[in-house]
């Protein structure tokens, strides 16, 4: 057995599978093609891709080929910007739990295009979350095969390498949890709850929309949240894992100091951009909660609170390891949003918009990106945001003045200059 090496793929990156069953097979010929799947990384490790059990994130780890089968990586052949990214990977993460449509999926090969539904299938969900982002990679998101994908011509084929898995490897996953599947089965638990109040219920997003017109299925919803298991899958990775969580615990592990080094290289790469769909998700909640109080809402409010703080223990564990052990790799490889850029915008904007709107004003006022996020004064540097989880979630950084600094960090900010910057003289 093999599988895909995680390190050269990218959020945004499309792969495309030739698996020898005769569904693919199938797929293959009425297209006249070499590929019978398509699926889209959203983070490092993990992709998104429509099958018959519906949309679902999974852990490309657990992606297993047999050693003679094919897979294919291609990316833009014009990167986009970060936060045109951004926006395709979160498109796709909003259609996870929609479900599959067999029909329209046949339809696609056959060439009979017809209305589509809001049901998807692997390519129409690939071409349609670009399309969405303001990229056509094909002519008809909504009918294409991914043959039809693997042929755009705003696409080009990367070299995809392999690694083998061996059977110990393959032994010890049957004998534990698969945290991916249960959160699979605990959001189809949940959406169906919430299909048997609404069928036209596909995602999450449907799930809120409903909660605020219904809200009688409010009861319905928060019971099938609780009953499910969908509110304590992250202890599965906690539990498992609690090394990467509380400090101090890595420095007592049997593994070799390599692995531990890759694993904190990872986790510090993708630092912030990595968890920004949780803090997103809670200020969404808290918003939708303020204005209709469900018990639905507060559950999950509860939840997305915890799993941010997870996400910036995690960041921090590593870190700290990093700059104990590894301080040179530590900043090569440190993720560090800078502030007033696009990006930074992109996500400031939907986490904290007054934030968004006072520092663009500043930067506006002043005529330079280079001025404090709060006041506009220059000098001003730019600070990673340690703590964001208590104190403004999702926000990774400020560029600040020397008193706006000391105002923050009397308000409990823990605020650490970035690595990559000269040390201020």
């Amino acid at each position: 057995m093999k599988r895909i090496k995680i390190d050269g793929v990218k959020p945004g990156d499309i792969l495309f599978t030739a698996r020898p069953e005769k569904v693919s097979k199938t797929i293959r010929t009425g297209t006249g093609g070499i590929v019978s799947h398509a699926m889209i990384c959203v983070q490092h490790g993990c992709f998104i891709d429509s099958t018959p059990s519906g949309v679902q994130a999974r852990n490309l780890q657990r992606e297993l080929f047999e050693d003679d089968e094919k897979a294919f990586h291609f990316r833009l052949i014009n990167p986009p910007e970060r936060e045109v990214t951004g926006q395709i990977v979160d498109f796709a993460r909003a259609e996870i739990g929609a479900r599959y449509s067999i029909r329209e999926a046949m339809r696609s090969v056959i060439a009979v295009h017809r209305p589509r539904s809001r049901r998807q299938f692997c390519s129409r969900l690939v071409a349609r979350v670009y399309k969405l982002a303001g990229i056509d990679l094909v002519p008809d998101a909504d009918y294409c095969s991914p043959e039809d994908l693997r042929r755009s011509p705003l696409l080009e084929e990367l070299p995809i390498e392999f690694e083998p898995v061996f059977p110990e490897e393959l032994a010890w996953r049957s004998s534990i949890p698969d945290p991916i599947q249960a959160m699979h089965d605990a959001q189809n638990a949940v959406l169906d709850a919430a299909r048997s109040v609404e069928p036209a219920v596909e995602n999450f997003d449907d799930l809120s929309e409903l909660l605020v017109r219904q809200p009688d299925a409010d009861q319905v919803i928060a019971d099938a949240l609780r009953s499910s298991g969908y509110l304590d899958i992250w202890k599965i990775e906690v539990e498992r894992h609690p090394w990467r969580y509380v400090y101090g615990l890595m420095d007592g592990l049997a593994a070799s100091p390599e692995s531990i080094t890759e694993y904190c290289i990872g986790t510090v790469k993708e630092a912030y951009s990595g968890g920004f769909r949780f803090a997103i998700t809670l200020v969404q909640l808290q918003a939708l909660q303020e204005q209709y109080p469900r018990e639905s809402f507060r559950l999950e409010i509860n939840l997305y609170e915890t799993l941010v703080r997870n996400d910036q223990n995690r960041r921090e564990v590593a870190y700290n390891w990093l700059e104990r052990h590894h301080p040179e790799l530590l900043k090569q490889h440190m993720e560090e949003i800078e502030p007033h850029t696009q990006y930074w915008w992109s996500v400031v904007d939907r986490v904290e918009p007054r934030l968004g709107a006072l520092s663009r004003q500043a930067v506006s006022s002043m005529g330079g990106n280079e001025v404090c996020s709060s006041c506009g004064d220059e000098p001003a540097y730019p600070y990673r945001v340690v703590n964001g989880a208590e104190i403004l979630p999702g926000v990774p950084s400020l560029r600040l003045c020397d008193d706006c600094l000391g105002i923050r960090r009397g308000m409990g900010n823990v605020l650490m200059p970035f690595l990559s910057e000269p040390p201020k003289t």
